[in-house]
């Protein structure tokens, strides 16, 4: 994507399908405008979960308020964070390209507790007029993850590969969907109520005790 159209596209994003959050802490220092870089945090836990940036730059998520906004950084330089669940905390560090946005989450893992996972994306696509859906597959059992209409044979997003995000775009509409790993339906359907116009979701496949569950996310801007 040329420096124009990632200027021109975060511009939109930041003007046409932000929600405000004034009392979210800021993380890290924002980057040059021309940067256009952005980081967010989902807990994808069933508890509560705290992201740790320094002493005084805390947010705490919970399964009711899973995901930060999307914070913009500075390109390409560490960001360091301590992810902390009850007792056990997790450092990570992360570096964010141009144009990019990436997404790190906290996820379950069995007998050993949870891990962090990342996912990256550059988005090329918007509409004001159109909905953005994306299926982000951070679950490692769900080789292949897809996507359907609940109810009904029609597929809206398919064969995500773990750590991988595929994205299109969609009409307005009431929609209510359904997971698929390699084929066979999983979990309970996800509604994600009456869409509009100009909005970009998130549906994150995360890993759980009873196998992997869709997890619908609002992208936001701060």
């Amino acid at each position: 994507m040329s420096r124009p159209s990632t200027l021109l596209l975060g511009a939109a994003l930041l003007t046409l399908f932000s929600t405000a959050h004034a009392d979210q802490p800021m993380l890290y220092p924002t980057g040059p405008a021309e940067d256009a870089s952005f980081v967010r945090f989902v807990d994808g836990l069933d508890t509560p979960l705290s992201v740790i940036a320094s002493k005084d730059a805390r947010i705490e998520l919970t399964p009711a308020a899973s995901s930060t906004t999307w914070m913009p950084v500075k390109a390409r330089s560490p960001l360091g964070a301590t992810l902390q669940q009850g007792g056990q905390g997790k450092k990570i560090e992360v570096s964010v390209q141009p144009s990019e946005f990436v997404t790190v989450a906290a996820v379950y893992e069995g007998a050993s507790g949870w891990r962090t996972e990342t996912a990256r994306e550059t988005p090329t696509d918007f509409s004001a007029h159109k909905v953005s859906l994306g299926l982000m597959n951070l679950a490692s059992e769900c080789a292949s993850a897809s996507v359907k209409v609940a109810g009904r044979e029609i597929a809206i997003v398919e064969d995500v590969a773990p750590r991988a995000i595929k994205r299109r775009q969609i009409n307005p509409v009431a929609l209510s969907v359904e997971l698929y790993c390699q084929g066979t339906k999983t979990g309970e359907p996800a509604d994600l109520g009456s869409l509009r116009a100009g909005e970009r979701w998130t549906l994150m496949v995360r890993p759980t005790a009873t196998g992997a569950r869709l997890q619908p996310i609002l992208d936001r801007m701060p």
